[in-house]
């Protein structure tokens, strides 16, 4: 258990049997303070990273600043987004680095049990750090394979299973954690667990709020249930601003909404690059000094951009019985990756 872990009490309700611990206090808007750059990531040789959404954009960006500080990246992307270039192309650049691919839908539950063991297995059974970042915006009314809005699906559902059948390989490094990637419009999200399948209303851009929500949510559930069952496993949160990437113009120009695509990419195209975005990723991963329950973003106006300082989620990400509710559900959705019995995980039973 972190130490911010043991200094938090319960609060009542639970995530698999144990309390949820008090959310983290409120902060104000965080401005930079000295900033934080890339020279203070640790020397991560011997550590093994899970990306997920690592073909493009941030994802791509926080896999190579992992991998050149050391780690053996593991990068996991759905089938277009590109092949083997960026791991040559990082090889090139950094003699000796190490990313290896793996292919995975994220919409299909399925998919996500055997990318897991394709994991373990390229990781030898141990992973120490694990960044949910891959994500859909701006999709029109879809629906996965398995039957589940798109949004919802992608950006949180597939996550939460992911985590858990990684569980056992996180819990067999010693300092693990899961930095779950979010967005600076959760404030503009809602839980709403009876429209998981399709919203009866359904707008594009309010369905991906609801999931940056959900990302939040399961943040703090994940904290809660690393703290009841006293495990190492920090579960942070970050957001990467406003950043130039595809992500929501590439499903509006798909679906011939070319003018605002057009406005979507001008807007980004003022702030972030990917490279810039990724550092609120990369401090959640790596500094030592982040503990679980934390939410990083950009220290500028609005947190659009600037250096990753703490910021301040909104209060329904947070709240306790939201978190539990989403936890359960999601439990369900997935098959339960994570152990509903009342026991401790295999490495706390002394298993392997």
């Amino acid at each position: 258990m972190t130490d911010d872990q043991k200094t938090q009490p319960g609060a009542g309700a639970s995530c698999g049997g144990g309390p949820v611990m008090t959310p983290p206090p409120w902060r104000r808007w965080a401005r930079p303070q000295g900033g934080w750059s890339l020279s203070e990531v640790p020397d991560l040789s011997g550590r093994i990273a899970v990306v997920t959404g690592a073909g493009r954009g941030i994802g791509l960006a926080a896999a190579e600043h992992l991998a050149r500080h050391g780690a053996h990246v593991v990068a996991l992307c759905a089938a277009e987004e590109g092949g083997r270039a960026p791991a040559t192309a990082l090889r090139q650049s950094v003699p000796g680095s190490r990313m290896d691919r793996v292919p995975c839908d994220l919409a299909q539950l399925a998919q996500v049990r055997h990318a897991a063991t394709d994991i373990v297995r390229l990781a030898d059974g141990r992973v120490d750090i694990l960044v949910n970042n891959a994500a859909v915006a701006a999709l029109p009314p879809t629906r996965s394979p398995d039957g589940y809005e798109a949004h919802f699906a992608i950006n949180h559902l597939g996550h939460f299973a992911l985590t858990g059948h990684l569980l056992p390989a996180l819990l067999n490094a010693p300092e693990p954690r899961v930095v779950n990637v979010t967005s600076v419009l959760h404030w503009l999200g809602r839980f709403r667990p009876d429209q998981v399948a399709m919203p009866r209303r359904y707008h594009r851009w309010t369905a991906y709020f609801d999931s940056k929500l959900a990302n939040l949510l399961f943040t703090y559930g994940l904290h809660a249930w690393a703290g009841a069952h006293d495990l190492p496993l920090r579960s942070i949160a970050a957001h990467p601003g406003l950043v130039n990437t595809t992500l929501g113009s590439r499903a509006l120009r798909a679906d011939a909404r070319h003018r605002e695509a057009r406005a979507l990419e001008w807007m980004q195209a003022r702030w972030h690059s990917p490279e810039q975005g990724a550092l609120s990723l990369v401090r959640a991963a790596a500094d030592p000094h982040i503990g679980g329950g934390d939410l990083l973003g950009p220290g500028g106006r609005w947190e659009w951009s600037g250096p990753p300082v703490p910021a301040r989620a909104a209060r329904r990400a947070t709240d306790p019985r939201a978190a539990e509710r989403l936890w359960q559900l999601s439990q369900h959705l997935t098959g339960h990756p994570f152990p509903t019995d009342g026991r401790k995980p295999a490495r706390d039973r002394g298993e392997t």
